[in-house]
């Protein structure tokens, strides 16, 4: 008997693990009594983008909650109004709007605490649940991923722009010969060919939709961006990259198949910069294609 209970609580515990596996929650956090994201919120879900943590395919439950300020009825209006920008921004950034299985909002969270008089921040959230599809392998029994997120394609070189047509979303191009000055955002003269091939391929492949990223080289890696001179911010590989995006949308290509963004140093190809080539290595802006149709 004790035999018995004791394979049962097995059971469910490695059932437990399975589920903790199947599902990821990611909580973002919203200023008080605003639906619209915040630079933070934004930034966490480019980063979970990047990283493969929210991949097409996978299954999505986007869910809005509030905290208890204010009449039921305009928390539950909040709730499902930031919820429904989350998704906005999702599906812009290349989400299947098919894959968000759910978007709703809660309203407030119910505490069984006294309430505080200036509300709770942390119930002012959007909760992304990701079911990243693990099932079980018929022949041994082991959880495999159905959809795996696979590694971007990186591709080398000046030629690698002409290659974006025949490209997968997720698949990044780094932008070669394309230079700023130190500690600043503006485009070099240098740059104009490598970028007149980028336009030149989105104006004859309008079903292409990318996202610009910038990254900077010689900062602590903790450190949100480096510093850009020309408006007094740590936000230079944002401002690189916007550089970039605002270049394309002069020429004429549509703001709707373009989304821009700054990692700083938060994914470097070196980590421990010895070397000056190191830091080339490291200072680059890529294009990141989200659609390909």
């Amino acid at each position: 008997m004790r035999k018995s209970i004791l394979i049962i609580i097995g059971t469910l515990l490695v059932s437990a693990l399975h589920a903790q596996r199947a599902h990821d929650t990611f909580s973002l956090y919203f200023d008080l009594g605003i639906s619209k994201l915040n630079n933070k919120a934004v930034k966490k879900i480019d980063l979970l983008i990047y990283n493969d943590r929210i991949i097409t395919g996978s299954q999505l439950m986007i869910i809005g909650y509030t905290d208890y300020l204010g009449s039921e009825g305009y928390n539950k209006k909040l709730s499902i109004q930031r919820a429904q920008n989350v998704k906005d921004y999702l599906v812009k950034y290349g989400i299947n709007a098919e894959d968000i299985k759910v978007c709703e909002g809660k309203g407030k969270i119910n505490r069984n605490v006294t309430p505080d008089h200036g509300g709770y921040p942390t119930d002012r959230k959007v909760d992304i649940v990701v079911n990243n599809k693990i099932k079980r392998n018929e022949s041994d029994g082991k959880l495999v991923d159905s959809k795996k997120p696979k590694k971007p394609i990186v591709f080398a070189g000046s030629p690698a722009i002409e290659d974006i047509k025949k490209l997968k979303p997720g698949s990044i191009i780094k932008l070669q010969n394309v230079y700023f000055p130190p500690d600043r955002h503006v485009i070099k003269q240098e740059s104009i060919n490598t970028l007149e091939k980028l336009f030149k391929v989105l104006k004859e492949n309008p079903g292409i939709k990318i996202s610009i990223e910038g990254h900077v080289c010689c900062i602590s890696p903790d450190a949100d961006d480096a510093w850009d001179i020309d408006t007094h911010e740590a936000t230079l590989s944002l401002n690189r990259a916007r550089e970039i995006y605002n270049y394309l949308i002069t020429k004429g290509i549509d703001r709707q198949r373009l989304l821009y963004t700054g990692f700083g140093k938060k994914h470097p190809i070196v980590i421990n910069e010895q070397t000056e080539e190191d830091a080339e290595k490291n200072r680059r802006v890529e294009v990141r294609i989200i659609a390909n149709q």
